[in-house]
């Protein structure tokens, strides 16, 4: 429950999530209690959840043997301000190819979506980008087995938000997950340094059950 009131920056969904955690505990912490606060905060429909997490566990079955396309990292050093980073997803691909020996390739041409607003609410940026990404995959055929994005926020060089999406080849997301000051801290260096980290948690949560990554109703 920790993890969804951090992302909840307005004082009314504070005070939702506060209403909401003394009922489920008083029934006996019910996730379906907890569901509309979830959505309200972003998180999608349980049955999308469900579809992501058969994607994500048919993505650590087969992640050794696939093709994963890395594309180009959305660089945001101001919040107005949308580069590509194509050094960064070679690093990301360097990185990832040390832990599992997949075949990584690094799109030559940068995602074609376009920007969306980050607002102070995280999780709600993470899944409506979710969407954006699929959306373009499915009109947008990958060839490859698995499509790996990321976007990176910055502020004179230190980190502030990361993303982290990957899908299969129909545009299924199957693994999702978002970094910002209450995972890193406010020291974290934009570049290698954000890169390994994004890289040592993505295999470490594929060492996770379905149901950690992706909780039902939203409530993990």
């Amino acid at each position: 429950m920790k993890a969804w009131v951090k992302t909840a920056t307005y004082g009314g969904l504070g005070i939702l999530a506060i209403l909401a955690l003394g009922i489920a505990l008083a029934i006996g912490g019910c996730r379906e209690v907890m569901y509309p606060l979830a959505r309200a905060l972003g998180s999608p429909p349980e049955a999308d959840l469900a579809a992501c997490r058969t994607a994500f566990a048919n993505l650590k079955a087969h992640l050794p043997q696939s093709l994963v396309r890395v594309e180009p990292v959305q660089y945001a050093p101001s919040f107005n301000a949308r580069q590509w980073r194509y050094d960064w997803a070679e690093g990301l691909a360097r990185e990832a190819h040390l832990r599992v020996s997949t075949r990584y390739e690094v799109a030559p041409i940068a995602p074609g979506v376009v920007p969306t607003r980050f607002s102070r609410n995280q999780l709600r940026y993470l899944w409506e980008r979710a969407i954006a990404y699929s959306n373009w995959l499915k009109s947008s055929p990958p060839g490859a087995d698995y499509i790996w994005c990321t976007e990176m926020f910055t502020q004179d060089g230190k980190v502030i938000a990361i993303q982290v999406f990957v899908y299969d080849a129909k545009g299924q997301l199957a693994y999702c997950r978002l970094f910002n000051s209450h995972h890193f801290g406010k020291d974290l260096n934009e570049g290698d340094d954000a890169l390994k980290l994004v890289v040592r948690t993505l295999f470490d949560d594929l060492k996770r059950t379905p149901e950690q990554i992706f909780p039902p109703y939203g409530i993990g």
